[in-house]
């Protein structure tokens, strides 16, 4: 009857078959996570090996024994490519796991298999014929006995098994330290059985046809499948414990995907006087803080005893395995305490200013600047000093100041004072001002000059009270307080240039319209007498009268047109400026200008609907260019040719002529107001033409024609841009004349 220990090694067998059945049922259950399909091959190739051992062992009959037995080997040979299929997919290899390498993985388990089924035919295998009996344990054990080919199997088998320790090791060496307890734990579950192999084939310890692989393969399946589907080949915890290490400055967490505190430091426990911590919700022992691990904003923490409050920014890292899964998160908090004071301040100064900007006087500005030291300086005083009359004279004070003293008391006028020092000197100066001989009840001062405008003082009871942080704050503060001060000045200062120049407009428009009343009235009287005289002379002397009236007439016409261009001068840009149709003013002008020119052939090239933005000057302006083009063209056949385009966001008028054209020098001086109507053209002369196009918004200047005149250049363009009518929005625009 056979022993125990026969009975034993057939149950632990059986045992095993099952434990790998049931690893690889749960492997396809969970196929979507990494190397668990490789894992579930493994031990679908153990479990029938397990499962064909366990029957040989059992049967009494060759044949049977013969055909669990082959069964056993293929399943035996399959293992060791599936073991290392399963270690590339382990350490993130899955990229060599091609078809063609995979399948050559199993060239030789495949042969081997090959001539096992193939054995009746051939001698290079054991046939069922060599199946033979031998008693283990009181029990008969039938036995194959094994050739040439099974060794090579064998020793191939090594090979692959030698292979996938060799990544594992370089695995275990080169990667992060969190990974190298979990490596270990898998070279360990995969070294149990090959040890076993390795002391059944190369030491006898028990029956030939006993081999206890197939036993020990259960244990490996359960030890790697319950730790890579229940623990994901271990916890968090000892995964960062290295990580926890190196961050022990700081308060550090390791949360689970769940939020669960799996480990903490000490720094952690101390801020969080709440035991234990492992096992709670983080958003149960601090729920702020597990709100704000987005990383978008700052985790405050007041301490009850000190009242202190200290800011953390929670640095959140996610704890990958090699397969890129996160399997838990490690929360840093970093103390940045003084980072956000400082920002805070900035902050407080960024919204200080808008009231800087609006402030009128000095004094409100002084008392600005007094208020935002008092607020974030966190000193005991601050003044703010204005130099005037060779003195420094306080205009706004803290209340602590105020409650000590009175502004007139602290008034600098010695020189020598360290406030007045500071002013001169225009350098920041950290003084003592005890035995300075004024009634400023604190002795220590930070003094940060205002420019030339005055200092500002920030006063301290406690010696050393100044960091570098409030100098630099103190400085900022300063500096802005000087931008305001020198801001109220100018507008001061353009306030009375504004009054000035409406009191000179006032003057210049009153004499302008009592000249022009007057030399209308007196035009009139002159137009009258010589109409009244026209009776009393002879027709030959008609002609002067008719000269007479024709220059009271232009003279007329010449002043209404210098009120228009005053107007225009004066007016502000939407009420100069209107919608005017380039096309029909040069229709207008050119029609004009060829019946007072007969001589000259003026050709004209307008794109339609050309809008820009002018007046009814601007008839004046196309004229005074043209007319210039005309008087000042001695070419034997005279000759103007007038475009206008539209280019880019603007309108283009060019005036070219075929006459003597200008010099350099003559370009750059032509729109100076010292050439006068006699060198360009009568009326106002290509000054005027500068300034109005000046206040239209354009641009104009003179440019080489192209003309080609016995091989020598000769004429000008004048050229003119408008701005779009199309592009702008006045209050003068039909749109808004319709509204």
């Amino acid at each position: 009857m056979a022993t125990y220990v026969f009975w034993g090694v057939v149950a632990t067998t059986l045992v095993s078959g099952l434990i790998c059945s049931a690893m690889a049922v749960i492997a396809w259950r969970n196929h979507d996570r990494p190397a668990a399909a490789a894992f579930g091959w493994l031990m679908v190739a153990a479990a029938a090996w397990a499962f064909m051992a366990t029957a040989r062992l059992l049967t009494d009959q060759a044949a049977g024994a013969y055909l669990f037995d082959r069964i056993a080997r293929a399943a035996s040979s399959s293992t060791a490519p599936l073991v290392l299929v399963f270690v590339f997919s382990y350490i993130g290899r899955e990229d060599v796991l091609t078809p063609r390498f995979v399948g050559s993985l199993w060239l030789v388990p495949a042969g081997y298999t090959v001539l096992s089924a193939t054995a009746p035919f051939h001698d290079l295998v054991a046939g069922p014929g060599s199946v033979w009996a031998g008693a283990w344990e009181n029990a008969a054990v039938l036995t194959v006995t094994e050739g040439i080919p099974s060794q090579i199997d064998l020793l191939y088998t090594y090979l692959l098994l030698a292979v996938a320790f060799l990544l594992l090791a370089r695995f275990l060496v080169r990667s992060r330290a969190i990974y190298r307890l979990q490596t270990a734990t898998v070279v360990t579950a995969i070294l149990v059985p090959v040890i076993l192999n390795a002391a059944t084939q190369f030491h006898r310890f028990s029956h030939p046809g006993v081999d206890l692989t197939p036993a020990a393969l259960g244990l490996t399946g359960l030890v790697l499948g319950w730790g890579l589907f229940r623990y994901d080949l271990l916890d968090v915890r000892p995964l960062a414990s290295d990580i926890l290490v190196d961050e022990l400055p700081d308060p550090v967490f390791v949360l689970a995907e769940d939020g669960r505190i799996l480990d903490h430091n000490r720094a952690a426990e101390t801020m969080f006087d709440a035991d234990p911590l492992c096992g709670r919700r983080l958003s149960d022992v601090a729920p702020r803080l597990a709100e704000r691990l987005d990383g978008s904003s700052v985790y405050s923490r007041s301490d009850p005893a000190s009242e202190e409050v200290t800011y953390f920014d929670p640095q959140v890292t996610s704890i990958d395995d090699q397969h890129g899964i996160e399997r838990g998160r490690l929360i840093v908090l970093r103390d940045v305490t003084g980072q956000q004071r400082r920002q805070d301040r900035l902050e407080a100064l960024q919204a200080a200013t808008q009231q800087f900007i609006t402030a009128n006087s000095v004094e409100r500005i002084a008392e600005l600047t007094v208020t935002f030291a008092d607020r974030v300086l966190d000193q005991d005083a601050a003044a703010v000093y204005i130099h005037e009359d060779d003195r420094l004279r306080p205009v706004a004070a803290s209340d602590a100041l105020e409650r000590e003293c009175t502004l007139t008391e602290l008034t600098v006028e010695d020189a020598d004072h360290p406030v007045y020092t500071a002013y001169e000197s225009e350098t920041i100066d950290r003084a003592d001002v005890r035995d300075s001989g004024t009634t400023m009840p604190f002795r220590y001062l930070l003094l940060v000059p205002i420019d030339d405008h005055g200092v500002l003082a920030i006063g301290s009871r406690e010696p050393g009270a100044f960091v570098t942080e409030d100098e630099q704050f103190a400085t900022i503060l300063a500096r802005t307080t000087q931008v305001a001060f020198t801001q109220v000045d100018r507008e001061h200062e353009l306030r009375q240039s504004r009054q000035a120049i409406e009191r000179r407009n006032e003057q210049v428009a009153f004499f302008n319209g009592v000249l022009r009343h007057t030399l209308r009235n007196a035009l009139l009287v002159i137009e009258g007498r010589a109409n009244h005289l026209r009776d009393h002379v002879d027709d030959a002397r008609k002609r002067h009268l008719d000269r007479i009236v024709q220059w009271c007439e232009d003279l007329s016409e010449l002043s209404e047109e210098i009120e228009a261009i005053n107007d225009t001068v004066t007016a502000s840009e939407a009420q100069r400026l209107d919608w005017v149709d380039l096309g029909r003013v040069l229709s207008d002008r050119v029609d004009v200008l060829s019946e007072e020119f007969t001589d000259v052939t003026i050709d004209v090239t307008v794109d339609d609907g050309l809008t820009v933005l002018a007046n009814d000057l601007v008839e004046k302006v196309v004229d005074s260019v043209i007319s210039n083009a005309i008087t000042h063209n001695d070419a034997p056949a005279p000759r103007v040719e007038i475009t206008a385009s539209e280019i880019a966001d603007r309108v283009q008028l060019r005036v070219a002529d075929n006459g003597p054209g200008m010099t350099d020098e003559m370009k750059e001086t032509v729109f100076e107001r010292n050439v006068g109507a006699s060198q360009t053209s009568h009326g106002f002369g290509l000054y005027f033409v500068s300034v109005m196009m000046n206040l239209y918004g354009g641009t104009v200047w003179i440019e080489d024609n192209d003309i080609q005149d016995d091989g020598t250049r000769r004429g000008a363009v004048a050229v003119l841009e408008f701005q779009q009518a199309e592009t702008q929005h006045t209050s003068r625009s039909p749109e808004n004349e319709r509204t």
